[in-house]
């Protein structure tokens, strides 16, 4: 029996790794989103490249995302290298998934002393992909932002003394600047160099949080003060949006939803590690206690995040990168205690693998084919027969993919225009002079049930882009979505 789970098991991983890859490729070089917000994301980028400022007073033409900037710039530096598009991105994206899922491999294969049990690791962190929302290969700052938090793990783990703690600090300070997620990983990280020793946590406490501050001063002295109006007024601002009942919904949709076969795993490697003859210490300061360490901090994360209105699942992949390094490790711990019990193990390995189970062919817009990228010429080259400026609300970047200026993405719009102060005010203001003006000579509203519109201040619907039901589609939430609603000028 177990040597047959096993075969199922290998079969599955393999399986997960092929599909991902595939499904990677596919998506990469397609030339428009797969996602909605990506080309908001590419937008950012094109501005560094401009050289224009990523904060600034929002107006109609651009507003900030409430991220910290530094995805843009690796973004930026990517196109310099493969040229301007999503793929840049996209690529960036997807090189650190890879190495985010070698990282989580190495650390297994530290703590296991199998090759195997690395493998594994690795397919279960790719399997993880529908779980968390389909973000590991697309323009967002996802799967960066994992990749440094796993590294901050990784090289605490494998540098000992001061370097570890340095180098930890550093690429966690790089982290926040990437993500404000970050500072929920503070803590583990602090709390397991403490127990270590008091200076390695204060070497890493000052570094990580000294570079931070450093640098965000800095950048919001140069930005005006604007910075820290995106980075934590808007935010603060929307503190009343957040449902505790959207946060704990954490608990039956992923801990002992989805991940519930690694969350076990997890709450077992830690009564273990509590119920350890072994020190205090040594109990936690190992590689394994750090992992649970931060699969807590991931879930405490990931349930603030999912609390606030709009949270989607791709907060969740700190968390899955944390969580399913339990499951081999645990494979290991009853292979060396208890034989007898180990092909229940592997058996629990099978069970997460087929809780991860997605078909892609039943997933809107997740599939690049050709036919959705013949629909999106047909729409580019409608778009660039239009004249003058177009604002297409939900989408960036696709203006400019046909010779236009873009415009601020309505979401991060419409984040500055709930805080009521003076700065909304502008902003408000200078939206009703530019429809009022009729500024565009035509506005594309979404086909997306999510997104229902009917009518636009001083504009008259004429049509649609696309008549064809499902072409030139990208990824609202679990929706598909598309701009296609035609509004000109009254």
């Amino acid at each position: 029996m177990m040597r047959a789970t096993k075969w199922l098991v290998a079969v599955a991983a393999c399986g997960f790794v092929a599909l991902i890859v595939l499904l990677a490729y596919l998506r990469l070089a397609y030339p428009y989103e797969v996602e909605w917000m990506e080309g908001a994301m590419m937008d950012h980028s094109m501005r560094i490249l401009d050289g224009l400022p990523l904060y600034s007073a929002p107006t109609i033409d651009f507003v900030p995302w409430l991220y910290p900037p530094l995805y843009y710039y690796i973004v930026a530096g990517a196109m310099k290298i493969v040229g301007v598009g999503f793929f840049a991105g996209r690529v960036v994206s997807f090189g650190s998934t890879l190495v985010t899922a070698g990282l989580l491999g190495w650390i297994v294969s530290r703590i296991t002393q199998r090759p195997a049990l690395a493998l594994l690791t690795f397919a279960l962190y790719l399997a993880t992909y529908h779980a968390t929302g389909f973000y590991f290969d697309i323009a967002r700052n996802d799967a960066f932002f994992t990749l440094l938090l796993v590294g901050s793990a990784a090289v605490a783990i494998k540098l000992d003394g001061l370097a570890g703690a340095s180098l930890s600090g550093l690429l966690l300070a790089l982290a926040f600047l990437t993500k404000q997620q970050a500072i929920f990983f503070f803590p583990a990280l602090a709390v397991w160099f403490w127990i270590q020793s008091k200076k390695q946590s204060a070497v890493f406490a000052v570094i990580a949080v000294g570079l931070t501050v450093l640098v965000l001063w800095m950048w919001n002295h140069a930005s005006d003060g604007w910075l820290f109006y995106y980075l934590f007024h808007i935010p603060s601002a929307k503190t009343s949006d957040l449902s505790w009942l959207r946060a704990i919904e954490v608990l039956p949709t992923y801990v002992f939803g989805t991940f519930a076969v690694s969350s076990l795993a997890a709450i077992g490697l830690m009564i273990r590690l509590y119920k350890t003859q072994e020190s205090y210490e040594s109990r936690w300061t190992s590689s394994t206690g750090l992992l649970c360490l931060m699969s807590i901090a991931g879930l405490i994360a990931g349930a603030m995040s999912l609390g606030n209105d709009g949270g989607y699942a791709n907060v969740m992949m700190p968390f899955a990168a944390f969580a399913v390094p339990m499951l081999p490790i645990t494979v290991e711990e009853v292979q060396s205690h208890w034989p007898t019990m180990e092909r229940y193990a592997w058996l629990a390995v099978l069970f997460q693998l087929a809780a991860f189970y997605f078909n892609p062919s039943s997933e809107k817009m997740l599939i690049a084919s050709p036919h959705q990228r013949a629909g999106g010429d047909a729409f580019m080259q409608k778009l660039r027969a239009m004249p003058g400026d177009v604002y297409i609300p939900y989408h960036g970047f696709i203006t400019r993919l046909a010779g236009k200026p873009s415009h601020a993405n309505i979401l991060a719009t419409i984040d500055v225009l709930r805080t009521h102060d003076s700065t909304a005010v502008r902003l408000q203001r200078d939206l009703d002079s530019a429809f009022a003006c009729h500024r565009f000579s035509a506005i594309i509203m979404e086909e997306c049930p999510r997104i229902p519109c009917d009518s636009i201040a001083h504009y008259m619907l004429d049509g649609r882009m696309l008549l064809e039901p499902n072409v030139m589609l990208s990824r609202f939430g679990s929706e598909a979505s598309r701009p296609n609603y035609v509004y000109i000028p009254k």
